[in-house]
């Protein structure tokens, strides 16, 4: 590829985002640095699961400011427990931690950290996994119908899911049943980190939750708002 070729695709991509962006206004849908996606259906009684909130919660802390709901911070990185511990205790019972790994499957799986980067992974060819120091250990792996049964839930108003490339297998192994409790889904793909993951395959991903019922939101095809 050329440098004018290259120059011509990056110009395309920024102006199909800010049409985009002009659409998301359109459609109600709010767009929050660095990449979050939700439409305003938040009330005081909401409930968001922030699967991998990360050690800030960022999301998560954006959400009960601004509307008082609850939000659950769903990440079994162990360096991250005592951010969040704080943070749970200075928004006064309005976040939960929940040291667990979203998954396809239930059951003890093996996590990979990196020591250097916030993000580590399941998967040994993530980016940061291959290039930084990391330690691995295992970690309880739980389905999205097993984690709303260990929260006591039903339904949930959000569900963010930032799985470092676990999001493929879930969505693959799911069924329509177990994304129908929640209204919204924000779901971060990451063809971009995971060797054995391309953007066909994300692709493929976003039309099996179109298939599932869900329209489908995104400023640049790597971040997708899910809802109904």
């Amino acid at each position: 590829m050329t440098i004018v070729q290259r120059g011509f695709r990056k110009v395309s991509r920024e102006l199909k985002k800010t049409y985009r962006r002009q659409l998301a206004r359109k459609s109600g849908v709010i767009c929050v640095p660095p990449n979050y996606l939700y439409l305003d259906r938040f009330t005081q009684a909401s409930v968001v699961l922030d699967a991998g909130c990360g050690f800030e919660a960022d999301l998560s802390v954006h959400l009960i400011n601004k509307y008082g709901l609850h939000a659950y911070g769903i990440d079994p990185t162990r360096k991250h427990a005592p951010a969040l511990k704080l943070l749970a205790g200075q928004l006064e019972g309005r976040f939960t931690h929940v040291p667990v790994a979203v998954a396809g499957r239930d059951g003890t799986l093996v996590f990979h950290e990196s020591e250097e980067h916030e993000s580590g992974s399941l998967f040994d060819d993530h980016t940061n996994i291959r290039r930084d120091h990391t330690r691995s250990y295992e970690v309880e792996g739980c389905t999205l119908t097993t984690l709303l049964g260990r929260l006591g839930l039903q339904r949930a108003d959000y569900l963010k899911l930032d799985l470092e490339g676990a999001e493929y297998a879930l969505i693959s192994q799911a069924r329509r049943e177990d994304f129908t409790p929640f209204a919204q889904i924000f779901i971060e793909f990451h063809h971009h980190a995971i060797g054995h993951y391309t953007e066909k395959d994300t692709a493929a991903m976003v039309a099996r939750m179109q298939d599932f019922g869900f329209q489908a939101f995104s400023l640049e095809d790597h971040n997708f708002l899910f809802f109904n």
